[in-house]
């Protein structure tokens, strides 16, 4: 009678520790993935996850009048946006809003004498998709 009460004791937890087990790590690969989503393997294309915020000068100064707005992610990098390639742009946006931004990303290198010379930032992302998150 005590090892067939010592099985389901076992089976019970043994359920239980592997839901508990995939759920950590499930939550491990979701964490690690964050403030950027590279899936450079399947379609060359990148998410970036942050704040809708003004891009800083290469000298380091945010300007408070007439500036241009790009993504600042969680790790701190900014991230200019070319919003040129969507049909139907976010136009309720306003700055510091959490958005995620899917696209093709361009080193700051591959885009010399662009709009975006005089920014720090980054990269350049050629935005297929930007969604407002929370």
């Amino acid at each position: 009678m005590n090892d067939l009460e010592n099985q389901g004791f076992f089976r019970r937890n043994a359920v239980g520790l592997v839901v508990v087990l995939a759920v950590v790590v499930f939550g491990l690969l979701l964490s690690k993935g964050w403030d950027k989503i590279l899936n450079k393997g399947i379609d060359s294309m990148s998410t970036v996850t942050g704040n809708f915020s003004c891009l800083p000068l290469k000298d380091g100064t945010i300007p408070k009048e007439n500036c241009t707005l790009g993504v600042r992610s969680h790790d701190g990098s900014f991230y200019a946006l070319d919003i040129s390639r969507i049909q139907d742009a976010n136009t309720d946006l306003k700055a510091e809003d959490t958005i995620a931004v899917t696209g093709f990303l361009l080193p700051q290198t591959q885009v010399a004498g662009s709009e975006w010379a005089i920014y720090n930032a980054k990269g350049i992302i050629k935005v297929n998709t930007l969604l407002r998150t929370r």
